[in-house]
């Protein structure tokens, strides 16, 4: 797998949009994954899925609460779908609804598998993300699964339970947590993650159904099925593994980055070379994007920006800062500060000028 999956850049921007009142600053978040700028993924309305998912997992890690993703799946307007959603509500019937959303899911989000299954009396409305580069994905199984069952209760009424959620990962010690949280049975370390209900829930009419609307979602987004092949290319891709891996403390090491795309280590410098660029020059472009992130947008301290971005000094991180922005960390942020009071002064004036203007007329 040469390159890894994207998600809509509006995804995380619902969720950002809603964590501060969850006493985690959406801010640091960004800053933390390379996101406070366009640096290092550009200007884009997707943005690698192996970013996202490491922003659940230090959101998870900085609350100390291994259901976190869970907790802002119920509260995510999943609205902020688009197309997508208004399919899935609009359609003839939940079941209609559930086929369409898993045809037209690409479209938001790629690298990932969903199926409805029928076994008898159980249907199985499974979602699993399927990229290697992607290692940890708890916190965002925890999230897909609750903002799935608020999609189907807005089919099916408030209070709607289904009848076991699955997830491919293991609990730890936070069994009845999960149940809680669910308000439902859990089932764990099973082969996806997946929501179970009656078979028949399938027919049941939904109440937002539309079938005009349902016809010219369907012509919009087999458009962009067809037009779009979502995924980001394979310079994006190792920034975006090697972000992941600063975000989890895990190794940067080459050959570990070169099994998770799927090649041996020649061939992914080969690959690499290919496009102009190498390794090492790739991940220190990252942690240089990455400081300048933190540094401007944070407060957190220089050693602690130091240890995130894996190195084992300050003093390492400094001269390897100043080599590549050709400034010291302190010296950036100081600048980067003045620059961002600057601007906002700018902003204040031009809404104040703005306020006025219909008294300046004559």
């Amino acid at each position: 797998m040469e390159t890894s999956g994207v998600i809509s850049s509006a995804i995380l921007d619902g969720i950002l949009s809603t964590i501060d009142t969850r006493g985690i600053d959406p801010a640091e978040v960004s800053a933390r994954a390379g996101l406070g700028n366009s640096s290092l993924y550009g200007q884009s309305h997707f943005l690698p899925l192996v970013s996202f998912t490491s922003i659940l997992e230090m959101m998870s890690e900085f609350k100390h609460d291994p259901v976190l993703g869970a907790r802002l799946g119920k509260s995510f307007d999943f609205g902020t779908l688009g197309a997508v959603s208004k399919v899935f509500l609009t359609a003839p019937s939940l079941g209609d609804g559930i086929t369409q959303f898993i045809r037209y899911f690409p479209t938001l989000q790629s690298n990932t598998a969903c199926a409805l299954v029928v076994n008898g009396d159980i249907a199985r409305f499974s979602y699993s993300i399927v990229d290697n580069t992607v290692k940890h994905k708890a916190q965002d199984a925890n999230f897909t699964e609750a903002t799935l069952c608020s999609m189907v209760e807005a089919v099916l009424g408030k209070g709607w339970k289904p009848s076991y959620v699955d997830l491919a990962h293991a609990p730890g010690d936070d069994a009845s947590l999960y149940a809680e949280t669910f308000a439902c049975p859990m089932r764990f370390q099973r082969r996806d993650n997946a929501i179970l209900l009656p078979a028949s829930c399938l027919d049941t009419p939904s109440p937002h159904r539309d079938p005009v609307l349902n016809r010219r979602l369907i012509a919009e987004l087999e458009d962009t099925l067809h037009r779009k092949a979502l995924h980001a290319d394979f310079a994006t891709s190792v920034k975006a593994w090697i972000t992941s891996a600063l975000c989890q403390s895990d190794s940067t090491d080459i050959h570990i980055a070169a099994a998770d795309f799927g090649m041996s280590q020649r061939n992914f410098q080969r690959r690499l070379a290919d496009l102009g660029v190498n390794y090492v020059g790739l991940r220190n472009t990252v942690r240089v994007e990455i400081a300048k992130c933190m540094l401007a947008l944070t407060n957190l301290p220089i050693p602690e920006i130091s240890a995130h971005l894996g190195y084992s000094e300050t003093s390492a991180f400094a001269r390897s800062f100043r080599k590549l922005a050709d400034e010291t960390p302190a010296r950036f942020r100081e600048v980067a500060r003045a620059d961002l009071h600057a601007k906002s002064d700018e902003s204040e004036q031009l809404f104040q000028l703005l306020d006025n203007w219909p008294f300046t007329q004559h």
